[in-house]
């Protein structure tokens, strides 16, 4: 100790010192702890109590197997968690909306804030993880109490959610998962959906079946249902047709026409087939969508010449739901995102990390 002042105090006061005058710019890179012992001459665990307070305080995160980073947001931007209850607005970033999935789910969650005593703000991204990005890092400049957060489709955890989570900012994540990351969510059973609509095909005496899915390694909620679909065919004794795999989404998404190129690539998938399968089970409306629209352009009709189901569709038209489908509980999924998320603010630590919400089944007129 020198004087009256510890010396991890000491070395503490001298990095953050040098982050407010901008020696240090956000993103940068800190020695290594060894390196800082050295300099400092002192021990590892000095260091490691001078970092510890910076990273209480949000000016640096640490990512394990890469180093400690000075965050992008400065004291004035993060304040500490005691002042964060106290603020009554809430960040909702979401991939997109339809009526379809998520609309509703975006009115009970404003409703649910609202009646807490939140406003919120509202900001989508439309599938692209730079857009999310800047869309977090905008909210949390309005000082944003907490975030809900629906991730983009991508196979890489986005670095502005993952330094959130290290930073132990009220986040949630709806609709999908990080794995092997201490981040609270909530999503659909997706694999029960899928297990169940196979199941269902098997029922209405369908002997094969086939897989319409964008990418199941882009996202856990695809993969989930990806595998919920090939236990059903386990368990059912179905014969499996090889799989139509689809790119990502494009930035497109509130058209009203099915996607083109998805449109071009289950027409194609179809004509390479020696046999129509018995029923496509789809991991979206979309993709259901575009499997109409192929299969029309060469005579065919779901429901008439296969069965077809898929997870979730557009309940509002005027016809009603043509496939059958799950349905994901839009309600429940909102009620419980923003129960936890309350429990974050509230002060809770042992708030659950991953609940997942039963889908309803609807019957349509494709089996």
């Amino acid at each position: 100790m020198h004087g009256k002042k510890f010396l991890y105090t000491e070395i503490y006061e001298q990095l953050r010192a040098q982050i407010e005058r901008g020696e240090l710019l956000p993103e940068d890179r800190l020695p290594s702890e060894e390196a800082l012992a050295e300099a400092h001459s002192v021990s590892r665990i000095t260091v490691k109590k001078a970092l510890e307070r910076l990273k209480e305080d949000g000016l640096i995160h640490r990512v394990q197997g890469r180093g400690t980073f000075v965050s992008r947001a400065m004291p004035a931007e993060r304040k500490p968690q005691e002042a964060r209850r106290s603020r009554r607005l809430i960040g909702i970033v979401l991939e997109h909306v339809s009526s379809a999935f998520g609309l509703n789910m975006m009115y009970y969650m404003i409703q649910a804030l609202d009646k807490a005593g939140y406003k919120t703000c509202i900001r989508f991204t439309f599938g692209s993880t730079e857009k999310e990005s800047a869309e977090i890092d905008d909210l949390l400049a309005m000082d944003v109490a907490g975030l809900i957060i629906m991730p983009c489709h991508d196979s890489h955890y986005n670095l502005t959610i993952l330094r959130l989570i290290l930073e132990n900012f009220p986040v949630v994540l709806v609709d999908k998962r990080m794995h092997g990351l201490p981040v609270r969510s909530v999503s659909t059973d997706g694999r029960e959906a899928m297990r169940r609509l196979t199941h269902h095909l098997w029922e209405r005496g369908c002997k094969t079946a086939a897989l319409l899915t964008i990418d199941p390694a882009s996202t856990s909620s695809l993969g989930d249902r990806a595998e919920g679909f090939y236990k059903g065919l386990e368990e059912t004794g179905m014969e499996r047709i090889d799989e139509c795999i689809l790119p990502r989404r494009s930035n497109e998404m509130i058209s009203n026409d099915p996607e083109q190129r998805y449109v071009e690539a289950i027409g194609a998938y179809l004509d390479g087939l020696p046999a129509i399968p018995d029923g496509f089970v789809c991991t979206e409306y979309a993709i259901a969508r575009a499997l109409y629209a192929a299969s029309a352009a060469r005579g065919l009709l779901p429901g008439r010449d296969f069965r077809a189901c898929c997870i979730d569709e557009n309940e509002l038209a005027t016809r009603g739901a043509y496939f059958t489908h799950m349905r994901q509980d839009e309600q429940n999924l909102a009620r419980e995102t923003v129960d936890i998320l309350l429990s974050l603010l509230g002060g809770a630590t042992d708030a659950a990390q991953d609940r997942r919400v039963p889908a309803v089944f609807h019957q349509g007129e494709t089996t």
